[in-house]
Parts: C-alpha cells; sequence; structure tokens
C-alpha cells in the first residue's frame, strides 16, 4: 500500500489541489487543510485559504483548528491505556470512581457503556447554549449537575451520542490516575513525536505541556454567512470570525486542538501492528462494530471512541469533529495505515465529503493504475479545461487518463477512465450517457502548447483562454 501511494499520489496532486480549492470557493470556506499519509510517511499536506477572513492572514500547515469531537478517539484510548495497565476495568461502574454520582441514574453506567454511547446520558444537557457562546461550557461542578438527570434511555437501548459521558471519562480518568486529564494526555500523547519524525501540534486547551497556548498558531472559526447580515442588498457574503472558547471540563469530549498532519498521523498509529499507544488486541477491541447506526441513508458504526464507516470497499475508523467555527475529519484504515485528515474552519465545512473523496480518489488510482507503467499524455497536457458546462481534469496515472470535475464533492464516482490502446485517448467501453467509447482531441497553439480538449464535440479550454472564449459565448 505504502508504495503504491507513494507512486500514485505525485500524479494526483494538480487535481487534489484544484479540486480542494474549488471546494473551498463553491462552499465559502475561508481555510482548508488536507494532510495524506501511510503510516509515518506524510505523502501530501496542503492549506488552502484564509486563517482568519477578518485579518486575511494565510493558512499554513502548521496552523492548528478545533478538532472538537476526535479528543473522544485520545479519551477513549488514554482510558484502555489505564485498562491495559489494571487501574480501569470496562465493567467498572461511574459510581466507583465519582462518589458525587453514586445516586444518580447515570452511577450504574459501565466505563465501556460510556466509551460505546450507550449509557443513555443526555448528549449535552438541557441547557447547551455555550454551544453558541451564550454561556460558559461545563465546569466539573456544573458537569455533575447535568450528570443527576434521568437518563434519556436505559443502558444499551440505544446509540445515543453523549458529550456529557465522555466528559465524564475524562473526570473518571483522573479519580484512576491521581493526575490531571492534562497529565494522562500528556504522557499519552509521549510517543508520537519520534513515531513522526515531524513536529507535533496536538492536545487539550487545558496547558497540556507542548501543547497550545498563545504561541500557537490557530485557525479563526466562522459562522455562515447570511443575506440578512449585509443589509438591506443582502451583499455580505462573509463568514463571521468566532471567537475562541474554552471547553473547561468538557475537554475529554471536544477541547482537542490539531493540524492536519498531526490529526492524521495519530489515526495512522491505530493501525494494527504500529506499537504505538495500544496493543494490537486492545485496538481490535476499540475497532470493534459496538453499534450499528443508519440514518439519512448512511449507515455507520461505532465502536469504543471510533466512528466507523465504508467508503467504498475500504473500512475506516475516524472521527469527525463540530465545533463553533469548525468542522473536520480524519479517517484511517487500520489494515494499511492510510490516513486522511481535512479540516476547515467554517462551522458548516465539508469536510467530511472532502474526506471521503479523497479516498475515493485515491481507491480510483489504486484499481486503474495496477501495474502499468506507461503514460498516455504528453507533457503539459494534464491539468483544468474550461467550457460553458463545466470543468474537466485530465489526471494521467501509469497507463489509464481519469476525467475529474473539480466541482464535484465526489469526483471519482463520476470519473470516465480513458485509455489509448490504439494511440488515441479514448474515453473506456462501457454504457452511459457521456463520452464513453469516444475519443478525446486535443487543440495546440502555434508553439505546440496544449490549449483546449474536445470531449463529445465541445472545447473545453485552458483557464487563460476560456475567458476571452466565454464574451463570445455569450455576446448577444
Amino acid at each position: 500500500m505504502t508504495a503504491e501511494l507513494t507512486r500514485l499520489v505525485p500524479h494526483l496532486t494538480g487535481f487534489l489541489d484544484d479540486w480542494i480549492e474549488r471546494q473551498r470557493v463553491i462552499h465559502t470556506v475561508p481555510g482548508i487543510q488536507v494532510a495524506v499519509r501511510v503510516g509515518p510517511e506524510l505523502l501530501y499536506s496542503r492549506a488552502f485559504g484564509v486563517a482568519d477572513a477578518a485579518t486575511e492572514e494565510e493558512l499554513t500547515t502548521g496552523h492548528v483548528f478545533r478538532i472538537a469531537s476526535h479528543s473522544k478517539t485520545f479519551t477513549a484510548a488514554a482510558v484502555l491505556q489505564q485498562v491495559e495497565a489494571g487501574r480501569l476495568r470496562l465493567d467498572d461502574t461511574v459510581a466507583q470512581h465519582i462518589p458525587e454520582l453514586a445516586d444518580a441514574p447515570i452511577g450504574s453506567s459501565s466505563i465501556r457503556e460510556l466509551l460505546g454511547h450507550q449509557s443513555g446520558a443526555e448528549r449535552d444537557g438541557r441547557a447547551a447554549d455555550f454551544w453558541q457562546r451564550e454561556a460558559p461550557f461545563l465546569d466539573r461542578d456544573a458537569l455533575i449537575a447535568q450528570l443527576q438527570h434521568e437518563r434519556v434511555f436505559p443502558a444499551n437501548a440505544h446509540f445515543h451520542y453523549s458529550n456529557l459521558a465522555y466528559s465524564l471519562l475524562g473526570l473518571i480518568l483522573e479519580a484512576a490516575t491521581g493526575t490531571s486529564y492534562d497529565v494522562v494526555i500528556r504522557d499519552l500523547l509521549s510517543p508520537m513525536s519520534e513515531a513522526m519524525k515531524e513536529p507535533v501540534r496536538i492536545g487539550p486547551e487545558l496547558g497540556v505541556d507542548g501543547g497550545f497556548g498563545p504561541a500557537e498558531r490557530s485557525a479563526s472559526g466562522h459562522g455562515i454567512p447570511r443575506a440578512e447580515r449585509g443589509g438591506a442588498d443582502g451583499a455580505d457574503r462573509t463568514p463571521p470570525v468566532i471567537p475562541p472558547v474554552d471547553t473547561r471540563s468538557e475537554s475529554a469530549a471536544t477541547g482537542f486542538w490539531a493540524n492536519a498532519e498531526t490529526a492524521s498521523a495519530w489515526a495512522a498509529a491505530h493501525a494494527l501492528g504500529t506499537g504505538l499507544f495500544l496493543t494490537d488486541d486492545t485496538k481490535r477491541l476499540m475497532q470493534r462494530d459496538e453499534s450499528k447506526i443508519s440514518t439519512g441513508g448512511t449507515t455507520r458504526w461505532y465502536g469504543l471512541g471510533w466512528i466507523i464507516r465504508k467508503i467504498g470497499d475500504r473500512r475506516v475508523i475516524g472521527h469527525s469533529g463540530g465545533f463553533p467555527g469548525h468542522i473536520t475529519q480524519t479517517w484511517a484504515d487500520p489494515k494499511t495505515g492510510l490516513a486522511v485528515s481535512v479540516l476547515t474552519n467554517r462551522i458548516d465545512g465539508p469536510a467530511s465529503a472532502l474526506a471521503n473523496g479523497i479516498i475515493a480518489v485515491l481507491d480510483l488510482a489504486i484499481d486503474e493504475a495496477g501495474e502499468k507503467t506507461d503514460e498516455l499524455l504528453e507533457p503539459g497536457a494534464a491539468g483544468r479545461y474550461l467550457s460553458l458546462w463545466g470543468d474537466v481534469n485530465l489526471v494521467p496515472l501509469p497507463g489509464v487518463v481519469l476525467q475529474l470535475s473539480d466541482t464535484a464533492l465526489d469526483p471519482a464516482a463520476g470519473a470516465v477512465v480513458m485509455h489509448g490502446d490504439d494511440g488515441v485517448l479514448r474515453a473506456e467501453a462501457e454504457d452511459g450517457f457521456g463520452d464513453a467509447g469516444e475519443a478525446a482531441d486535443l487543440h495546440r497553439d502555434a508553439s505546440g502548447a496544449v490549449t483546449a480538449v474536445t470531449i463529445t464535440g465541445v472545447t473545453h479550454y485552458r483557464p487563460d483562454v476560456y475567458f476571452d472564449r466565454e464574451k463570445v459565448m455569450l455576446a448577444p
């Protein structure tokens, strides 16, 4: 897998750059950060746009983002480390470690039920306007008070996602270790620097040594642009900046920051056989399907701290993260160590769709290139072409050329595979409404540079040529 992706990712880099930037513009996301790796080998790392729409500070790959519910993967791993060390057991009850909750309904819930969102605890409590900065996040006393409520469901009746449950796991870690949650996480993450051989930028906000403070560059969060905000003409399309906020005792559920390079490294390290963080037996336990969740036509599973899903034929583990101003997604294949992390600094950014799309494009490339070595597209012909009907990207891989759209959220789904067995670049023969079986013609200027490509009779031009042609197309 590493060798195959190392061979193919350089062929895909130009398209990934165009596609991610196009999606950033389409969805008016100020900044997007992306990392792709296999194990410790970083294959692709980019930053697009700005860290802050108000200051227009350029986003870099070093900026950190709120990764929010990714935090649960760290908390779960820390709990399982304590289980391996014998300080906790999965069937320990909450009451055994948090005496204040001995008489509360949640007191009888087990650590395993908390980890798998099967405890029945409320998601955020009955007053959760801290999610829109109208109140502070819960401190320890307020968290304990919220956990006194009746549970939404009895234990193990339904998967019910709960930030309160994971915040409670932070308190249980403190009780079991006799240290702060910050120190527990510092100890958990200590192997990362050596394993990554890169700067480690990840951790909760509450003062982990080597973690985040004022010196760390962070990407500002942004809200939804609304026409009403622009006044009568509705002209304001700038996403408003959302100031940061301390998650306090809910750090174990949602308090982490990271950049994409480190978030992807964390997920990749949970592949079997890495020797990092947990034994393989424990990793398999964390990654096993505890709950099946089918909503909106999508089926996912949840393990002990990991969201699990299928992307094509690939089973991945990971987590999304939603925070005021940030939406993020990381996926990893525990069999191969492939990991993709996409971080956006807008409250409704398309992080999950982009991460899914990257994996689908990578797998398409692996499937189509195979062991081929010949190059079908002449130098200078690869890249983006425009027509009135949209964009086409010609992406050369060994032995094939892919037609991909940078305006599609899932470009692999609409990909056209092109072959050149007869010396002519031709779309693969198959049933279809497009150019299946038809040849593509390249056009050159006087210097021999490729300026356009004709597909099903329609000419697509290089961007520097297209806009002059568009004036002719749109002339009355």
